[in-house]
């Protein structure tokens, strides 16, 4: 069925989980309840998360490293009736009755990259027709082995990187061993592969090795890539992939062969997304899905051939008296610039003047940059508006899990490199 660092899981092993569920007290009646799962092994994750769709219950997915009390919080605001917590058989129920739900669901707090988090469920008949669209895209594709890096407690890496790929008969590689030589080892021994990974991922698998290392397929989701690393993967990579989606619906859109770092493709033929006629009239991403309408706070817009670009969060635009500057260009100017290996821009606040750019920035190694060099640079690039104000030299620009950078703390003061 699937393989998970080496060792195989087969049908009849994934048949001995199930049955091993349903002798537990807390899964014989599974229909109708919500259940939290905080867990690390990923066999339990995936047989755990296929079982309680099978009986008709629903999941909140968490982080399996979330410490006990943060999980308990999560999964009481979610109202679920108890926690799976670290192992299938510990099991801690909650006091509260809740009514029984009428359709069962996946759900998952959103990043609040950008906000408070929310919780949103989708049902797992709306999920079922994700697979079937997103899998329509990869017809020929079976014969490549998926290796999954990117965590399967997100939908990226569950739905996307395993769940669809048991749909097509594919068996997926679940790779957790956070050793980079490990992962790359496992690309090497796999010829016919599609690697899932988030940008930070293939950032650091790039730089990890001298080696010249070869990929046959890769997808990567998240956050858009930056532009260098977009170029560096080219060198090294046959077809190059990029999803976009969100919590809310789902993936809604792959390039199959990027043609830019910001390339996000095609929407899945489940959905319409309306967004921007052209480059030089971005508009807001919004998706619908069936009845509902999902606005997705990212700026984009449609290239003569059809094909979706993403442009910016719309809560990251920086108005710069009156005129809009779109920080995915300037970071993709900086990461132009030779010995920078990282970039990114934000809002700042000038007591005068109101809302300005601001940049950090991440030198290669041994490498020693000038933030007024950099500033030079720019000004010969970019108009005297969208010219960063503040360039700060860091040796790390702070990611989350799925290799997002919240420009909110940025802006903030919250994060420090």
């Amino acid at each position: 069925m699937f393989g998970v660092n080496g060792m195989e899981i087969t049908k009849d092993e994934f048949a001995s989980r199930v049955r091993a569920y349903r002798d537990m007290e807390h899964f014989r009646a599974v229909e109708g309840k919500r259940y939290a799962l905080c867990l690390t092994n990923p066999e339990d994750i995936v047989s755990l998360v296929l079982f309680l769709r099978d009986q008709g219950g629903s999941v909140l997915l968490m982080h399996g490293e979330t410490p006990f009390s943060a999980a308990q919080k999560l999964a009481e605001d979610a109202q679920c009736g108890g926690l799976v917590y670290q192992d299938p058989g510990q099991y801690i129920p909650f006091p509260h009755e809740r009514e029984r739900e009428a359709e069962a669901a996946l759900y998952q707090f959103s990043s609040g990259t950008t906000g408070e988090a929310r919780l949103i469920g989708r049902t797992w008949e709306q999920i079922e027709r994700e697979l079937t669209a997103y899998n329509s895209l990869f017809t020929g594709k079976e014969d490549r082995t998926p290796i999954v890096l990117a965590s399967i407690t997100h939908s990226y890496g569950l739905l996307c990187g395993v769940l669809s790929a048991l749909k097509r008969g594919s068996k997926p590689v679940i790779v957790t061993n956070q050793n980079p030589k490990y992962a790359l080892s496992v690309i090497q021994d796999t010829p016919r592969h599609i690697v899932y990974g988030v940008p930070l991922l293939f950032h650091v698998m790039t730089g990890f090795s001298q080696e010249r290392v070869r990929f046959d397929h890769i997808m990567t989701s998240g956050a858009p890539l930056p532009e260098g690393l977009y170029h560096r993967l080219r060198d090294v990579t046959d077809v190059m992939m990029q999803q976009y989606g969100c919590t809310e619906a789902g993936c809604v859109s792959i390039a199959l062969h990027m043609q830019t770092n910001l390339d996000i493709g095609i929407a899945l033929p489940h959905v319409e997304v309306i967004t921007g006629r052209d480059q030089s009239q971005p508009s807001e991403i919004i998706v619908s899905l069936g009845h509902a309408r999902i606005h997705t706070r990212d700026l984009g817009y449609r290239t003569e051939s059809g094909r979706i670009q993403w442009v910016s969060r719309l809560d990251d635009v920086i108005n710069v008296a009156g005129l809009k500057v779109f920080p995915a260009e300037v970071e993709d100017v900086l990461n132009r610039i030779e010995g920078v290996q990282e970039a990114v821009v934000y809002r700042g606040q000038h007591p005068v003047s109101g809302e300005i750019v601001k940049a950090q920035v991440v030198a290669k190694p041994g490498v020693t940059l000038d933030p007024a060099q950099i500033r030079k640079w720019c000004f010969a690039q970019l108009p005297p508006y969208k010219v960063p104000s503040e360039i700060q030299l860091v040796t790390a620009i702070p990611k989350s899990a799925t290799g997002k950078v919240s420009r909110n703390m940025l802006e903030r003061g919250d994060v420090r490199s």
